[in-house]
Order: structure tokens, then C-alpha cells, then sequence
């Protein structure tokens, strides 16, 4: 199998695995117990924040261990509007923006949240998904309470300019300002404090590292309340008990990012090329500095897309051996259109029957040749 599929999710390096087995099973103690075996959990576990923190530029202290991406995503929305609440504030007087073509993990939290009064307001994107940052700004009011945009979009890759709207942010209102960086981890630079961010959102399994362990950085003073009670964990910031081999994996996979940068730069320079040779392929994703390298989401003209089956698009690649996403969601078996590329004004059958590829360190031009070779059956050619 040719995977292309790695903004779903990523194998496990072998690098990572290897540091987590001893806390599998030889060193498993549990990191609150107060004996030796905990201990030596405890200092791991630490030296794993450590890691996470120091390639972010924060401090150790200012990162929480949780379950992933979207348990991060909902600790940050509803942390700050439920804090903002309890601060003598109705729901119904607090305000929060994003943009249409988020993640459903912060989507959804917000949209749970209206439920009880809370306000939101959508920032217009252009043509690539970034978010307009003079048009976001006109949304800010006194009341806005918080802004969450992502760093890197999961299904075009388009780089969004966070500072820039953290900047436009705190200059009109005294919102929290949060992202989800879940896909922007290793593909692009994130230094929090250059940023401007109070809430970030990250985890493991995109960057080669387990599932089941993310984190959310909480820039200190940050008023927030936390998401999951139950224990004194995470400095009171999350009950349960801490998850130390997966830590350790997430920081592991962390140090390896370093040094892929070139040949995923040539993967993806390959695959545009090869893609623009291919009769009737239309880019959804940007190009040049405005994308990562690692994500490249593409559909077709509509003569072609009238003779495609979007239920049996991905299928037919699999049958090829090749494993690739439309970037939507899948319910009852059916196919739904992308919210991302309806956002971007694309039709509903472009946003259905687009597909997208997603490289990672480990993928070779070999694998896009044939991937390109499958392209080619599974779509009508000109005769």
C-alpha cells in the first residue's frame, strides 16, 4: 500500500516506539505515585514537556498533556468562555469568531456553545482558505471573548497569517486569541511568542508520533478553567492520569522533525508537476509560500467530474493499492462535500470529488509516479 493519507494520520516512527517501550513495560509506573517507579515516570514525563515546550518557545509550565487535537481544540474554546462565564459574564453576553473552513473540532465546540447564548461570527477566506485579516477584524467588538484560527488548513494545506490576526485581535479587543496548530506541527515554524497566540492546539500522530497524546499550550495569566476534573494532574489543569510512554513518544517524534524540510520540498515540486501534466486536474490549494509542502488538494474540470462516482472515487484508488482522502467527513458510508471547499466557493461537486494527498518523510517519487499512473486509470482521458 502507497500511503497518502498523512494529514489523517502518520505511522509511528520506529524512533518513537523504541523510546516508549521501557515505559510500557519496565518503567510504567504512574507518574503521581510517590514511589520510585513513579518518580522515575514523573522526571520523563517532564523531560517530554520539556522537549514539546522548548520547540515551541514556551515554557514547560505553560503545556498540558491531553488525549489529542480535538480534546485540546474543546479544552481551549470552551475553557475561555466557561472562565469568562464564572467571571460574573451570562454566556449569552460572550462573543467568539473563527472562519467556516476550521476543523470540526472547533466548529462543533462553538456551535455547542451558541446553544447556550454565546455568539459566533464566521471571518470571510479567500479564494485559498486563508482568513482576510482587515474583514476578521471588522467582527471584533468589545464583548468578543475569544478567536480561534487554525495555522495550517487539514484539507489545502493554506497557511494562515496568525500573527497578523493575533496582532489585529489584541489591538481591538482583549479576546483570547487561540490556534489549532494540530497540521501546522513540523510543516511550518511556531514560535508562540512571536505569534502572539494565548491557546495552542497540537498532536502526535500527524508528526509520526502515537495517537492518544496531544497538548495544549495556556500562555501563563491566560484566564481559562479546565476542561476535565477529577484529579490534580497537569498542575489542576486535567484530571486523569497521565499518559507518560505517549508523552514521551509525542516528544520523540518532536525531535525527529528536524531535517526533511528538502526532500519533502522536492516530493512536493514532483507531484505538482506531475499533477499539471494530467489532462483536466484543477488545484484547490495554493502554491509557493501561501501552502505547505505536505498537503496538495486537487479536482477536476466539469466534464470530468460529471462521469465520477464520489462514493467510489477513493475506493478506486485503494483498489490500486494507493491510499488518499477526499478530506470530508464520511457518514453512513456516503461521501459528504467538503465544508472546507464549500467555503471556498467551490461547487458542491468539486467539494465532493476532490482528492487530496498528503505527504510525509517517508513517502519517495516513486510513490507518485504511481500514484499519478493510477490517476490516469480511474479518470476518463480524452481520446
Amino acid at each position: 500500500m502507497i500511503y497518502l493519507d498523512n494529514s489523517a494520520t502518520t505511522a509511528i516512527a520506529p524512533e518513537v516506539l523504541e523510546a516508549m517501550l521501557p515505559y510500557l513495560q519496565v518503567e510504567y509506573g504512574n507518574a503521581s505515585s510517590v514511589h520510585s517507579l513513579g518518580s522515575k515516570a514523573r522526571v520523563a514525563l517532564e523531560e517530554a514537556r520539556e522537549t514539546i515546550a522548548r520547540f515551541i518557545n514556551a515554557e514547560p509550565r505553560e503545556i498540558v498533556f491531553t488525549s489529542g487535537g480535538s480534546e485540546s481544540n474543546n479544552a481551549a474554546i470552551k475553557g475561555t468562555l466557561f472562565h469568562a462565564a464564572l467571571s460574573n459574564k451570562a454566556l449569552s453576553d460572550l462573543h467568539a469568531i473563527t472562519s467556516p473552513v476550521e476543523h470540526h473540532a472547533v466548529l462543533e465546540p462553538l456551535e455547542w456553545m451558541s446553544k447556550f447564548g454565546v455568539s459566533i461570527s464566521y471571518a470571510p477566506v479567500d479564494e485559498f482558505g486563508r482568513v482576510i485579516v482587515p474583514a476578521a477584524q471588522e467582527l471584533f467588538y468589545t464583548k468578543t471573548t475569544l478567536a480561534s484560527f487554525m495555522m495550517v488548513n487539514n484539507e489545502t494545506g493554506t497557511i494562515n497569517p496568525i500573527r497578523d490576526l493575533a496582532e489585529a485581535i489584541k489591538g481591538n479587543s482583549n479576546a483570547i486569541f487561540h490556534s489549532d496548530a494540530v497540521q501546522a506541527l513540523g510543516k511550518v515554524k511556531i514560535d508562540v511568542k512571536d505569534l502572539g497566540v494565548d491557546l495552542l492546539s497540537l498532536s502526535a500522530h500527524k508528526i509520526h508520533g502515537p495517537k492518544g497524546i496531544g497538548a495544549l499550550y495556556i500562555k501563563s495569566g491566560t484566564p481559562w478553567e479546565p476542561f476535565i476534573h477529577g484529579g490534580s494532574q497537569e498542575r489542576n489543569r486535567r484530571g486523569g492520569t497521565e499518559a507518560t510512554a505517549l508523552a514521551i513518544g509525542f516528544a520523540k517524534a518532536v525531535e525527529l522533525l528536524s531535517g526533511h524540510k528538502t526532500e519533502l520540498h522536492i516530493l512536493h515540486g514532483y507531484l505538482l508537476s506531475r499533477l499539471q501534466a494530467v489532462s483536466g486536474v484543477i488545484l484547490n490549494s495554493a502554491t509557493g509560500d501561501a501552502s505547505v509542502n505536505e498537503i496538495v488538494n486537487f479536482s477536476f474540470t466539469p466534464e470530468i467530474l460529471g462521469q465520477l462516482d464520489a462514493d467510489a472515487l477513493i475506493i478506486r484508488f485503494d483498489m490500486e493499492g494507493i491510499a488518499v482522502s477526499n478530506g470530508a467527513a464520511c457518514t453512513s458510508g456516503s461521501q459528504q462535500p467538503s465544508h472546507v471547499l464549500l467555503a471556498l466557493g467551490k461547487s458542491r461537486d468539486i467539494a465532493t470529488k476532490s482528492i487530496r494527498v498528503s505527504l510525509s518523510r517517508y513517502n519517495t517519487l516513486s510513490d507518485i509516479d504511481r500514484f499519478i499512473e493510477a490517476l490516469r486509470r480511474i479518470i476518463p482521458q480524452d481520446q
